[in-house]
């Protein structure tokens, strides 16, 4: 979804005359709207085209719209779709197993739908400025790559780094977010080395004491790089101390044992 485009709909309506009501407002208001009688429907257009938001119902028949939801916020490629659901007003037990879903709205029915199209434009809103996070996160994952291709040597480095990482955390039993951060770690960690220059980055002999002092500040330079994007803030201290030590004989900062933050241990 970009600020040119227009926001895709996918309204998932059972009753045909409320999900045609929906359609032609989304569309009115300048949307491009599919709807979707079933679940399984929707899941079957989610996959190759993921839309920007979701309305769905509770009772569908077949899967609810609560257990499309969970399907939704279980997959790493779908779970930032915005997904309201509409339920009605005394329907508590459906608003509970919305929310364990991770549903993002409700909407009671018979709905209001001026107040539908502030709920709406609020949710896409946010949306959008995630996928402009999504897309700053690849400008610099690409950066970070791009300065691997300058040595040889650790050609292929980033994507080794980033899924043994990633293999490793599952198999300590971290949380999703910090295998995340591991794997966008593994392609950003060296983003500092930016601002090594070729002389000393790809010298063939040993490094002298100045050069040697100057590669040493490459996690401190990547970690600031990655400063203004919150997105990145539980990336930045693996990049920072991704060199130390657990003597504490490592650098930037000589952290030791579990001073070191997990992700960069990892």
């Amino acid at each position: 979804m970009t600020a040119s485009a227009p926001a895709r709909i996918l309204v998932v309506e059972d009753d045909p005359e409320v999900r045609e009501l929906l359609e032609e407002h989304l569309t009115a208001l300048g949307h491009q709207t599919v709807g979707v009688a079933s679940a399984h429907d929707a899941l079957a257009m989610i996959e190759p085209a993921p839309p920007d938001l979701i309305l769905t119902d509770v009772n569908l028949g077949g899967m609810t719209g609560v257990e499309l939801c969970a399907r939704i916020k279980l997959d790493p490629r779908l779970q930032l779709i915005p997904v309201v659901i509409l339920t009605a007003v005394a329907d508590l037990d459906a608003r509970v197993a919305g929310l364990a879903a991770g549903a993002d709205d409700f909407f009671a029915k018979p709905f209001n739908l001026l107040e539908l199209e502030t709920r709406v434009a609020v949710l896409l809103r946010v949306k959008s400025l995630v996928d402009q996070l999504d897309r700053a996160e690849g400008v610099i994952t690409s950066l970070g790559m791009t300065i691997e291709a300058r040595d040889p040597y650790t050609a292929g480095h980033c994507q080794r780094l980033a899924r043994h990482a990633v293999a490793l955390g599952n198999a300590l039993g971290v949380d999703s977010g910090l295998q995340r951060h591991l794997m966008l770690a593994g392609f950003l960690h060296d983003l500092g080395k930016v601002a090594v220059p070729d002389a000393v980055l790809l010298k063939p002999g040993p490094l002298d004491a100045d050069e040697l002092a100057r590669i040493r500040l490459h996690p401190v330079i990547g970690a600031e790089l990655v400063q203004t994007l919150r997105s990145l803030d539980g990336v930045r201290p693996i990049i920072r101390h991704h060199h130390e030590r657990m003597d504490g004989s490592g650098y930037p900062d000589g952290l030791e044992g579990v001073a070191i933050p997990l992700g960069a241990r990892i």
